[in-house]
């Protein structure tokens, strides 16, 4: 439990001086009451740890405490007055303080016991807006469901998947169309060149290479043939001396109920109509995924407003770290500044755009009556238990849900919000 007590009715008074966007700016006043008695409650803390000779520890009389620590007193009792104060201020002003308010101005040189105390703060508080054009969002509706030529896409990469490489027949030559395995020696400019050189490489006419006029040079070879290929790389020339070790053809395997079993379905009719499945669940998600997607831009595009830049510094700063520590193989802390600076105009777009979303669905949740409710969270609660495998599932669910209850209604809540923008909605 904190040992900083907010200040009771009457002990502070509080003015407010500015607001620009999110943060306020308040003038504060702790009473003299106030501030003697956190004198009287700092005198005692320090008693309970000060040290003297010929007295125990925590032992040294009141007296010679004030008279020995009044430096440790006065710091102790001004931390004490400042966060009490800073509590009472924020409730008398009503504010919806989203983060710690800062101290920003104060002339510690004037706090005395017995005397009343000023100082200034600055609070960051939740937007305050209008939400608006929310209703008859138009949305351009994606298909659910796959299409016939998805399917065949989707099974002819399963078959290239299955493919195999046989040699070719005795006598073939290399095309455009089959594999060559070659090894071969280079030079450039007439020196050798180990970084030209490779054995039992598989080259894949099909496809470009990486060796200039290698591919080409290999075009009319069989097996076991041996040739010379000289060609330009730049200003340099290159030479390789090749030998064809072998030549492959792809085969791709025929789309039958063979096939079909060898992927463990009874028929061809049964392995499409899987592959269907599948990819209709897929463009189901992917469209209400773009759906929600197309709904979030409308509303932040049409609700502009001032965001709490410490939320925004603190959420990005968190993300930061964490892209950092799952993308890089760096510590946060070993980024140089302009990597950190970079890092974070990647990062703090995304991070305003959530928070902005964050409270768009909180204020339409608000006005339209969607917020979720016990009676919500239990029923989610009964559907998880009633999916769970056994007793010990269900202690853990419980336990979940109940440590979890205020982010689980705030899902529920989002849930209800967006099911109303889309009821709501406009599809093309």
């Amino acid at each position: 439990m904190s040992i900083f007590k907010t200040a009771q009715s009457g002990e502070v008074k509080t003015k407010q001086l500015n607001k620009e966007g999110c943060r306020v700016t308040l003038s504060v006043e702790a009473s003299a009451a106030l501030v003697t008695k956190n004198f009287q409650n700092a005198a005692v803390q320090v008693q309970s740890r000060a040290q003297m000779q010929g007295f125990r520890a925590g032992k040294v009389p009141l007296d010679l405490v004030k008279q020995n620590f009044g430096g440790h007193i006065k710091e102790r009792a001004l931390d004490l007055t400042v966060k009490s104060a800073i509590g009472a201020a924020v409730t008398e002003a009503k504010l919806d303080a989203v983060g710690v308010p800062t101290l920003t101005k104060a002339d510690f040189a004037h706090f005395e016991e017995g005397k009343a105390f000023t100082f200034e703060i600055a609070v960051d508080v939740a937007p305050e807006f209008e939400v608006k054009d929310y209703k008859g969002i138009e949305i351009n509706k994606k298909a659910e469901s796959a299409t016939d030529a998805d399917v065949t896409e989707n099974l002819n990469r399963v078959q290239e998947a299955n493919a195999r490489l046989e040699s070719a027949a005795e006598g073939a030559t290399i095309d455009d169309k089959c594999y060559a395995v070659i090894h071969y020696t280079g030079k450039r400019n007439g020196t050798d060149d180990y970084k030209l050189s490779a054995d039992s490489e598989l080259v894949d006419m099909s496809a470009p290479q990486t060796m200039p006029g290698l591919a080409e040079g290999l075009k009319g070879l069989k097996k076991g043939d041996v040739k010379d290929i000289e060609t330009k790389e730049g200003n340099d020339t290159i030479s390789f001396h090749v030998t064809v070790d072998d030549i492959k053809n792809k085969i791709v395997p025929t789309l039958d109920d063979n096939f079909a079993k060898d992927m463990g379905f009874d028929t061809l009719d049964a392995l499409k109509a899987k592959v269907k499945e599948s990819l209709d669940a897929e463009a189901k998600q992917t469209a209400q995924r773009d759906e929600i997607a197309q709904i979030e831009n409308h509303l932040v595009k049409m609700n502009n407003f001032e965001l709490p830049q410490s939320l925004v510094e603190e959420y990005t700063e968190s993300s930061l770290h964490n892209f950092v520590h799952n993308m890089t193989q760096m510590k946060p802390e070993q980024l140089t500044a302009e990597q950190h600076k970079a890092f974070e105009d990647r990062i703090r777009p995304t991070v305003e755009k959530d928070l902005r979303i964050g409270y768009i669905v909180h204020a339409i949740a608000k006005k339209e009556n969607l917020e979720a409710t016990d009676t919500d969270w239990q029923a989610e609660l009964d559907k998880s238990i009633a999916s769970s495998q056994n007793k010990t599932d269900e202690k853990k669910i419980r336990a979940f849900f109940d440590e979890r209850k205020a982010h689980i209604l705030a899902t529920l809540t989002e849930r209800k919000v967006f099911d109303f923008l889309k009821a709501q909605a406009k599809y093309k």
